[in-house]
């Protein structure tokens, strides 16, 4: 067990036991939250491995310095000094745990180190003995190169970019940002940071993978799976200007695969196995892709909640107002049914080109919510009457005004939907979704 003292700032005389692996910062989000203004929101981390204890700076804006060194990373002793911002700490460790190896000098390792820099090129260590495997702590500059913005929101804008690495590597990621006005305001930028932490655990084909989260002067930036292809809504947009409809079993295929993202997300536990209680909120045409290879992505976590990452803000209003459930409309507590809502609004629109919540005056937010939690949806037969009657059914148990009437998982959702297109025999596939987007030509208009 290590111990830290706060011998120095607001919250001096405070002292914290360490056991497992911690973040320290201002924001609530962390282990050890630190109310100092001078420290970042996410500052730095402390990691246990074999017994050592050892510190990280997670790309803070003032740094961590040990012993009056600023470092990256080290190990931490017994009687190290810490300062972040103006709060400075003193480092308790037991016995075993205090003798420094030879090597050590000012949290520096000097017996056979390569040194390599973070973004902010402060230098950390790397202990490498003769014949074995890498040890510690290791970190590389990350490098993006800008090379044209691909779309702008409320939110920031979103890059294409390319990741420079050593020895003329390459790779294409996409980078989103958030606006300067945003960045200065601590409960945005606490949820920006809680998308990348939650999503960056979330490896699954049907979800957009998060890379790295990054700074750039005051602002943060998110790097992230790059899609070459195009999103729901231009791919809608498509069909109505050719007045051309979605072929049914390609619309039920798309909509699958988002399922079996939702249900990956929905299920996802902890490290101790505890749920996450993941929801994403948001499910609408703008957040789903189609790649050019004909893979379905869901991305876009900026307003999913989970219990140990975000702040509680049930009573706020967050998403895309035309694609939310009457519950989420209402401002209640929301679960996975309410993305199983969102789901089914986008189906209607694949199948029928019809948004059924779409309000006349668009800016009319309060007449939009009014429509979400109290219309009635029309029959999706009265705009197109070709739609099998067993995906009509599925369609309409997805947009039950009454959650518990709805489908509970996305799973057995997915499981229904998988049915229809794929009970008498072979269906569409990728690669069926793949020669359809490339037969559209929109590819051609689209890079992102």
């Amino acid at each position: 067990m290590m111990k830290i003292l706060i011998l120095e700032g607001p919250d001096k005389g405070m002292k914290y036991e360490i056991e497992h692996d911690v973040t320290l910062g201002r924001d609530v989000t962390n282990d050890i939250v630190i109310s100092d203004s001078s420290i970042s929101l996410v500052h730095c981390e402390i990691t246990v491995q074999d017994g050592a204890f050892f510190i990280k700076d997670l790309g803070s804006t003032n740094g961590i310095k040990i012993n009056g060194i600023r470092q990256v990373a080290a190990q931490l002793y017994d009687g190290d000094g810490l300062q972040m911002g103006k709060t400075h700490i003193r480092v308790e460790i037991p016995v075993d745990n205090k003798i420094r190896p030879t090597e050590y000098q000012h949290g520096t390792l000097h017996d056979a180190v390569g040194t390599v820099a973070m973004e902010d090129q402060s230098d950390v260590s790397v202990h490498v003995s003769e014949g074995s495997d890498l040890s510690g702590n290791i970190f590389g500059s990350v490098t993006y190169f800008l090379k044209r913005k691909i779309a702008s929101g409320g939110m920031g804008s979103i890059y294409e970019a390319e990741q420079i690495g050593a020895e003329g590597f390459i790779k294409k990621v996409a980078i989103k940002t958030i606006l300067p006005t945003y960045a200065k305001k601590e409960s945005f930028v606490s949820s920006f940071i809680g998308e990348a932490r939650l999503v960056a655990n979330l490896v699954h084909q049907n979800i957009v993978q998060i890379h790295h989260l990054g700074r750039h002067g005051d602002g943060y930036y998110i790097a992230m799976e790059y899609i070459d292809g195009v999103n729901l809504t231009d791919f809608v947009i498509e069909h109505i200007r050719r007045k051309k409809q979605v072929p049914v079993e390609l619309a039920t295929f798309i909509i699958s695969r988002i399922c079996r993202g939702l249900e990956y997300a929905h299920d996802k536990k902890d490290e101790n196995g505890g749920p996450l209680n993941l929801v994403h909120r948001d499910v609408s045409p703008n957040n789903i892709m189609i790649t050019r290879e004909g893979e379905v992505k869901l991305t876009d976590f900026g307003v999913a909640k989970a219990a140990q990452f975000m702040e509680d803000d049930d009573e706020y209003l967050v998403g895309s107002v035309e694609y939310m459930s009457p519950e989420q409309a209402d401002c209640a507590q929301v679960d996975a049914r309410s993305d199983i809502f969102g789901l089914g609004v986008v189906f209607y629109e694949l199948l029928t080109g019809v948004r059924i919540f779409k309000c006349r005056d668009q800016d009319d937010l309060d007449a939009t919510l009014e429509i979400v939690k109290k219309a009635d949806v029309p029959d999706p037969m009265q705009f197109r009457s070709d739609i099998p009657e067993n995906a009509k059914r599925i369609l309409m148990k997805c947009l039950k005004k009454d959650p518990a009437s709805r489908f509970q998982t996305a799973g057995e959702l997915g499981i229904e939907l998988e049915k229809q297109i794929y009970s008498t025999g072979y269906g569409p596939t990728i690669v069926t979704l793949a020669k359809y987007l490339s037969g559209l030509g929109i590819l051609k208009k689209s890079h992102a």
